[in-house]
């Protein structure tokens, strides 16, 4: 069995533990709120996740114009927020797995671009999310 694919196994158990403890049969990886132990960049996302953290990484995928239409910051973590996802991970370099998990917050928590601020860096929903910028 590979590295990546122990991985995925331990996070879709911790991910159907989470959900089992809750009571919950919503989506798959919805995350705590960043209220809850931490912030929005200490937990992943993926489809079906949905809340303000959700909405956050929707404005910061919108802001890098990565390719598709923006999207609508519902915060609902569908199949197009998923597809702008992997546009995001293709750009830079990372696993294209639609899943937004550290390497993908690792990349949206930085403007890529020369000393700030950026202007078309949305910073209060990076802050909101627990980037260190």
């Amino acid at each position: 069995m590979t590295t990546r694919t122990m991985r995925s196994r331990i996070a879709l158990a911790g991910a159907a533990l989470g959900l089992a403890i809750a009571g919950s049969l919503g989506g798959v990886a919805t995350a705590a709120p960043a209220s809850a132990a931490g912030q929005c960049v200490d937990y992943q996302y993926s489809v079906g996740g949905d809340g303000g953290c959700v909405a956050n990484i929707q404005t910061l995928l919108n802001a890098f114009k990565t390719g598709g239409p923006q999207l609508e910051v519902d915060g609902q973590f569908g199949e197009q927020t998923r597809t702008a996802v992997i546009a995001l991970q293709n750009t830079f370099g990372v696993e294209p797995d639609g899943v937004v998990g550290p390497a993908t917050w690792a990349q949206m928590c930085t403007p890529h671009m020369g000393p700030g601020p950026i202007t078309w860096y949305p910073y209060e929903a990076a802050r909101a999310s627990g980037c260190d910028i």
